[in-house]
């Protein structure tokens, strides 16, 4: 026999789970087409040159590469927006610019499994593509606040930065030199002990180090710009104006700077974000993203500025699952009890008008006894069971028995039946 085993950092999904992350899915995709995005598709696998072409650094070395049947080096997509710089590339006469899309489908990392984290996961992008202005920046950032809430989530934290306003930095305290250096160390400020990163920041700029401590620690944000201007005379930042608009909606409590955040991918050059659940942060984020001027050059010799998001739907799911935030799921609303093959045909015929009723329902797949179908029926989660024996036949009523409460409800006809189970609450006919 052969051990039934899984790879590390890969999981089964039982029915609960995938339930819900199913219906997480229409829940965003639903949000995601009222602001007008549309969905889009690429390849599991792409080329080897495509997804080393721009991630860099410790992403090139988590990619899952290998040779296919035709000996070409292929791998598997490790998030959803390099493959998004490729499409665009090659669909760039096809699709109507500035492009709204999302796309939701998994993803593959060779990092180390943990908590929230592993190495086959679903991510939910959504991305504006051919226009750089301060309102897409906005819109992606809103969009975050708007689907986490609507998912039933509002303690939030969306932490933003601006990789554009760090180079400034860096070139104002001479140290430019080592920009992706300290970007790689500060994206780990959440992730290490603090003592190791000043260390890496010692090890790398020296004494230069206290001024990076100096901003990622200043603690009045309401001076950091005067600060800025007052410091490294850098005025009128587009960072600013962002933080600007949501203290002007009154979101400054969850949207909130924090020049730690850097992203680690190459491609990020402008407003960066992660977004955190403030009551679980060591989750880590569970949204995060932001502007890349130049991810389609690598592609095609036309530049398209873009803007982007993704949420972490495992680690979102594992949140809610832990914090007991989902409700329990009834996978089916009708089971019609079997109790004689010889009435199949009639269970088919009850069954058919449920299902153009848009109620799920289901027969029980043999004639057995009720004890074990009533089992079936809570272990499922299914509320109602529906009798069909004798003494019902010969009256032309139908028995509707609640799971819960045991409660036995009588209906004279299947059109009362249906518009009960349609709403159970306020149904009067019976």
């Amino acid at each position: 026999m052969i051990e039934p085993k899984v790879l590390k950092g890969f999981k089964d999904s039982l029915p609960q789970e995938e339930f819900y992350r199913k219906y997480l899915i229409s829940k965003i995709e639903d949000n995601l087409k009222l602001y007008g995005y549309l969905p889009i598709d690429t390849p599991t696998l792409e080329y080897k040159e495509i997804l080393l072409g721009k991630g860099g650094g410790e992403t090139d070395k988590q990619v899952f590469i290998f040779k296919d049947k035709g000996d070409r080096e292929v791998g598997l997509r490790y998030d959803l927006t390099v493959p998004l710089a490729r499409f665009i590339a090659m669909h760039e006469n096809e699709i109507v610019f500035p492009f709204k899309r999302y796309h939701i489908a998994k993803a593959w990392r060779g990092e180390k499994p943990q908590r929230g984290r592993f190495r086959e996961f679903y991510q939910a992008d959504f991305d504006i593509i051919g226009i750089d202005s301060i309102e897409s920046d906005i819109e992606i950032i809103s969009l975050i606040y708007n689907l986490l809430k609507n998912l039933g989530i509002d303690n939030i934290t969306i932490k933003i930065n601006d990789r554009s306003l760090m180079h400034q930095i860096f070139k104002k305290i001479g140290i430019s030199n080592y920009e992706k250096e300290i970007l790689l160390i500060l994206d780990k400020y959440y992730k290490i002990p603090e003592k190791e990163f000043i260390e890496n920041l010692k090890n790398i700029i020296g004494d230069k180090s206290e001024e990076i401590l100096r901003i990622t620690k200043f603690e009045n944000r309401e001076n950091l710009f005067d600060f800025l201007k007052d410091r490294y005379d850098i005025y009128s930042t587009r960072l600013e104006k962002v933080i600007d608009f949501f203290k002007q909606i009154n979101l400054q409590e969850f949207v909130t700077i924090d020049f730690t955040i850097t992203r680690g991918l190459d491609y990020y050059t402008g407003i960066v974000f992660e977004t955190f659940i403030k009551d679980y942060v060591e989750l880590g984020s569970v949204c995060s993203g932001g502007r890349y001027d130049n991810l389609t050059s690598i592609f095609s010799k036309n530049k398209y500025s873009g803007i982007g998001s993704s949420i972490g739907l495992d680690r979102l799911i594992s949140y809610l699952f832990e914090k007991n935030l989902i409700p329990k799921v009834s996978f089916c609303n009708l089971l019609i009890a079997n109790l004689n093959p010889s009435d199949l045909g009639l269970y088919y015929k009850i069954l058919n008008k449920m299902h153009s009723s848009q109620i799920s329902c289901e027969i029980y797949p043999e004639a057995t006894k009720l004890k074990k179908q009533f089992k079936y029926s809570e272990d499922k989660n299914i509320p109602f069971i529906l009798f069909l024996g004798e003494e019902e036949k010969e009256k032309s009523i139908l028995k509707l028995k609640n799971i819960d409460t045991g409660k036995e409800i009588v209906f004279s006809t299947i059109e009362k039946l249906i518009d009960y189970l349609k709403n159970p609450q306020n149904s009067t006919s019976l």
